[in-house]
């Protein structure tokens, strides 16, 4: 198999996780990180529990909606139950990237995380890991939508009261791997030799049209075997892309 030894390899809940980050000194960015980290974890295990001898239907081989299932319960434990759904706003912005009219729309999620407010803007895709193509239509313009609703919120946000250090817009991108094929070794294997090279292509990829965009922080799960053969196709990974905004002052910002 081919050598991840470049990646770190993360051992949480019993499970196999590889990443690659950007490393910062500044704070909020670092908490951000932190709380990635932990939801990606945190979800990764809850999905585990969906594979029983009781059913197997996995929330990661369905829509984003689906992925409230495992998202929003480990999200509300990691910031003392502090989290909205659906939260209504106003969306607006024009730059050479973005060009958005002025609407009403509604933000993913809020929450509140070790003293930082968070916007959580989430998409969800899939991945055909036996071939080297990315789907233009799938992930890279996902990716692009997201990072466009998270800069159409940003004078909104400034508005906000709570009490915190500061807000801080969160992209997260989910990617499931998969085969349309039935599982076995060999492509279980051909995905493992392949983590490397797919943390590079999607990291490229997304981030094609504006290099700015490029993602702070990838993740992957390597889904236990047991869980990838229950299936009549092919899941063996999932991945975790994102991008991390610098904190915003707000109206109720603490003074520090």
């Amino acid at each position: 198999m081919k050598d991840t030894s470049e990646l770190q390899r993360i051992k949480s809940h019993g499970l196999t996780f590889y990443e690659k980050a950007v490393e910062k000194t500044d704070e909020a960015y670092n908490v951000a990180k932190e709380l990635v980290e932990k939801l990606f974890f945190g979800m990764s295990k809850l999905s585990t529990k969906y594979c029983n001898n009781v059913f197997c239907d996995l929330p990661y081989t369905y829509t984003e909606r689906r992925l409230d299932s495992v998202l929003l319960p480990t999200l509300s434990k990691l910031c003392n139950s502090m989290v909205l759904v659906e939260l209504p706003t106003t969306r607006f912005c024009s730059n050479k990237k973005f060009d958005v009219e002025e609407a009403n729309g509604r933000i993913d999620y809020w929450c509140i995380y070790k003293d930082y407010s968070f916007i959580i803007e989430l998409k969800q895709s899939f991945d055909c890991f036996t071939t080297t193509k990315t789907r233009e239509r799938g992930i890279p313009s996902r990716w692009f939508k997201m990072n466009e609703q998270l800069e159409s919120v940003k004078d909104e946000i400034k508005l906000y009261e709570e009490k915190t250090k500061g807000i801080i817009r969160l992209g997260l991108h989910i990617v499931t791997s998969y085969s349309d094929k039935y599982p076995d070794n060999e492509l279980i294997n051909q995905f493992e030799d392949g983590i490397t090279d797919t943390f590079e292509r999607l990291s490229k990829d997304v981030s094609k049209r504006y290099p700015s965009l490029r993602p702070d922080m990838i993740l992957c799960w390597k889904i236990p075997n047991k869980i990838v053969y229950s299936g009549n196709q092919t899941y063996p990974g999932l991945w975790a892309l994102a991008k991390i905004y610098p904190s915003i002052h707000h109206q109720g910002a603490i003074k520090q």
